[in-house]
């Protein structure tokens, strides 16, 4: 069973909610090692390497609704557990102007368990990008303020940057705590909540 879209506006952004619900007719999950090195030189062609590792999580499964639609769906850093034959409901958001989005929430209707992704997860989708008239704007004002006064103009090169990059930052968390949150999935996940599993 599938539905959508039901509109909501997070932090004043319109997105469209969809869900699917379905039989597991198989899953698979996988963790990769992503591993990065950074070298940093120093005086006397010193250097010094220093190596990071993270794990990420690949989940993989496909769902059958009750007329036999398929579909499948990839996850990452979005763990939750399941198995052949239980029925989940997978909720998700596309923001206007964008061809998809981030997972929301999953519940295994066998279980009664309901798993929210993560709000870091989700703020990444929803971060804009920047808009070449804002870009624009931000040079014409550094270059004159550096007119005015050279203290200013190396201020501005740095501060505007900075306050775009926490501005967008802090725009793309509000809208995913909004939701995450927000009444729009809270009455979604309340009227798929009732579903009964699919036979076996």
């Amino acid at each position: 069973m599938s539905e959508g879209p039901k509109t909501t506006v997070p932090d004043g952004r319109r997105c469209q909610l969809y869900y699917f619900t379905g039989k597991v007719l198989s899953s698979q999950k996988q963790k990769e090692t992503q591993i990065s090195s950074t070298t940093q030189y120093h005086g006397n062609n010193q250097a010094s390497t220093s190596v990071s590792s993270r794990t990420v999580d690949h989940h993989e499964f496909f769902l059958a609704d009750s007329t036999g639609k398929e579909r499948a769906f990839k996850t990452v850093n979005f763990d939750f557990p399941c198995r052949e034959g239980q029925t989940m409901s997978v909720m998700w958001t596309i923001a206007e102007g964008k061809n998809e989005g981030p997972f929301l929430a999953v519940r295994n209707h066998n279980t009664g368990e309901r798993h929210d992704a993560s709000q870091a997860s989700v703020a990444a989708w929803m971060e804009e990008p920047y808009s070449w008239g804002v870009i624009g704007v931000a040079a014409a004002i550094i270059v004159v303020l550096f007119f005015i006064s050279s203290g200013l103009g190396f201020l501005a090169l740095i501060g505007l940057p900075v306050y775009g990059w926490w501005r967008k930052k802090s725009r793309a968390k509000a809208a995913a705590k909004a939701l995450l949150g927000g009444d729009a999935l809270q009455q979604l996940d309340a009227q798929l909540a009732p579903l009964k599993p699919f036979a076996a």
